[in-house]
């Protein structure tokens, strides 16, 4: 049997090269076993209730960015969450819903671009198109709205308006992706998943004059998606020109404010 080593043969260094050793061994186990579990591992949600001029509000926010927001009142919040759940691990973060409730009440206050900046995440959106015609709505500027047909056309698909109007229904993020500044085909504001009063006053924080089942305003004018030019609602070239084509503004100054020119025909104010 071989005798154990005399203790006066200890090498100090020996022992050090093996702990060494074992530490690098361990260490590259768990490199090993972070890689095989993150493809696993789902992403965490943090999520808030927000006290705002619009009522309660539940928000959640992924690594990726805001990632739903409902109107508790509307019996959602349930609905919400377990689509949550099938995603992300959820925990309970005011400070997440704080933020965002700040954001929010700059919107109301005339902050147009408050919520604008804030990264948002669709998860939750059911299809390709969905995507696509939320991506585009978010390009919609605040003071101004499309028809849904106007946004069916602008991703493509001009005869899809009925399935736009079931996106909007479905959108789990208003205000961030802007579902308030969709209006039907006859100028009226049409309906809203939160209610039609929370649309005016979103709405009306943006600059339209406008009360329940009115059209958009005296004061608007047409902006042609391609030609990026405005006019007057009563200018030949609004009444030539295919309504799909035309994204409507509260007044002059927020047209010229995205870039676009006056008419050469109405000058517009």
């Amino acid at each position: 049997m071989k005798n154990l080593r005399n203790p006066d043969e200890f090498d100090p260094a020996s022992d050090q090269a093996s702990d060494a050793a074992i530490e690098n061994i361990l260490l590259i186990a768990r490199q090993r076993l972070a890689r095989a579990l993150a493809p696993i591992r789902r992403p965490v949600a943090r999520l808030g209730i927000i006290e705002s001029r619009l009522g309660r509000l539940l928000a959640a926010e992924s690594p990726r960015g805001l990632v739903a927001l409902t109107y508790l009142d509307t019996n959602d919040g349930k609905k919400v969450i377990a689509a949550l759940k099938q995603k992300f691990d959820l925990v309970e973060d005011p400070s997440a819903a704080v933020r965002i409730g700040v954001e929010i009440e700059a919107h109301l206050a005339g902050e147009g671009d408050a919520t604008a900046r804030r990264p948002i995440d669709l998860s939750l959106v059911a299809s390709a198109f969905q995507r696509r015609a939320l991506t585009r709505l978010r390009t919609v500027p605040p003071g101004s709205v499309v028809t849904y047909q106007g946004l069916a056309a602008a991703i493509g698909s001009p005869s899809s308006q009925r399935a736009i109007g079931t996106t909007m229904a479905t959108n789990p993020l208003p205000i961030y992706v802007p579902c308030h500044r969709v209006i039907k085909s006859d100028g009226t504001i049409g309906n809203y998943g939160g209610g039609v009063e929370r649309k005016l006053k979103l709405l009306r924080a943006e600059g339209f004059a406008v009360d329940r089942g009115d059209r958009v305003g005296p004061h608007a004018v047409y902006g042609h998606w391609q030609s990026r030019i405005f006019c007057r609602p009563t200018c030949a070239a609004v009444r030539r020109a295919e309504r799909k084509k035309w994204i409507i503004f509260t007044d002059s100054a927020h047209a010229q404010g995205v870039g676009m020119r006056a008419c050469k025909l109405c000058h517009p104010a």
